[in-house]
């Protein structure tokens, strides 16, 4: 059996083998509470891995089968919810559409290469055709090995069309005028409040809940997400589960807002919703009147984000907001970034405040030139070549 490896990462351990010594590739789960617990679930990945267990007992198979057999027994048990629907969503709206009823023994690149086209002429984003193209690979390649149903990858060397267009992200600064434009009156006005101090994601702001938040010493941690779809998820990534500190002026505003939630919810008496997650539905975000008693399978959420009334405040609200404003949820993250390298905080500092992995993300992604700063430059060289 390959090597498996186990790693403590902060309070939880992963495990992780190697899938392919040329070009080296790896298969890593974590989010464990015990060493054991990591090790029976690697041993287990491995075996699966190693026999191609994907419940396909047929030697000729549609693609759109053996795409969903894939989904369901090699994708659902390894990646996170939010991955697994971005891969279910590419295969049913993307790739199906042209490719599903061919054969995945008679599949050829120059299918491969027609669909891509097909694709980039009806006006898809190179982003989004490699997307798919990439869940694609992914399949393809696990059929080669370990389900050994085909012999060779026929996605391998499919180039993207010079066609498609290049979708060009615009990164917004928000200004201090168009945050305070911003309706303090609105029902998403806290979470927006909660972005824009905190550069957290917006998943992370609504699953954000008042015993994540340390009042006296301003600490938060961020310790999962909830998801439009109304569920709760652990953070994005391993380094996104992180703790850092509020500004005094924020920490004042939260104190308020806790007393004001603390006024509903008198109001509302035994009106007032309560937020729960379900330990037995995949992590459902769940909601009752007070004076319904919750099951011991639900577990209390006292979230931040929330209506005047109780329930949850929704993702939709909140961007409906901030479009009005011509701003979006991560403009908030790019602006938070961006203001504290200007200011001259360390980007490994501000890597761990937004949650990456290393500061290269964060300088490449999030920290873009303002004129401050571009004016800042100008003034260091001149001084350099002055003396």
């Amino acid at each position: 059996m390959s090597k498996i490896r186990i790693r403590k990462r902060g309070k939880t351990y992963s495990y992780s083998f190697d899938t392919s010594k040329s070009p080296r590739r790896m298969k890593e789960k974590g989010g464990y509470a015990t060493e054991d617990e990591a090790y029976e679930a690697g041993v287990k990945a491995y075996t699966d891995w190693k026999s191609g267990n994907i419940g396909i007992t047929s030697e000729k198979i549609e693609l759109r089968d053996y795409l969903a057999s894939w989904l369901d027994n090699v994708v659902r048990p390894n990646v996170k919810r939010t991955t697994h629907q971005n891969y279910s969503r590419a295969i049913k709206d993307r790739i199906l559409v042209r490719l599903g009823g061919i054969y995945l023994q008679e599949l050829r690149p120059r299918d491969v290469a027609a669909w891509v086209q097909e694709l980039a002429s009806k006006g898809f984003a190179a982003g989004t055709i490699t997307q798919a193209k990439s869940v694609l690979s992914a399949a393809l390649r696990y059929a080669v090995y370990p389900a050994e149903l085909i012999a060779v990858n026929p996605a391998t060397n499919i180039p993207i069309p010079r066609c498609a267009p290049r979708k060009v992200v615009k990164r917004v600064i928000v200004t201090p005028e168009q945050f305070a434009a911003i309706p303090r009156g609105s029902t998403s006005y806290p979470a927006i409040k909660i972005m824009y101090h905190s550069g957290m994601r917006i998943s992370e702001t609504l699953g954000l809940t008042w015993e994540d938040i340390d009042l006296n010493t301003g600490k938060i941690c961020v310790s999962r997400q909830r998801f439009e779809a109304g569920y709760f998820d652990t953070p994005k990534t391993e380094s996104s589960a992180r703790v850092f500190y509020a500004d005094a002026s924020f920490i004042a505003y939260l104190r308020a807002l806790r007393a004001e939630q603390a006024e509903h919810q008198m109001r509302f008496g035994q009106a007032y919703q309560l937020a729960h997650e379900d330990s037995r539905d995949e992590r459902a975000l769940v909601f009752l009147p007070k004076k319904i008693p919750a099951p011991d399978y639900l577990l209390r959420r006292s979230l931040v984000c929330i209506r005047p009334n109780g329930v949850p405040l929704h993702h939709t609200s909140v961007t409906l907001v901030l479009r009005k404003a011509g701003l979006n949820p991560h403009s908030f993250r790019h602006t938070h970034a961006t203001k504290l390298i200007e200011a001259g905080a360390k980007p490994v500092d501000v890597a761990a405040r937004l949650g990456h992995a290393n500061a290269n993300i964060t300088q490449n992604l999030y920290a873009h030139d303002t004129e401050d700063m571009m004016q800042e430059t100008a003034r260091i060289f001149g001084d350099i070549v002055g003396k």
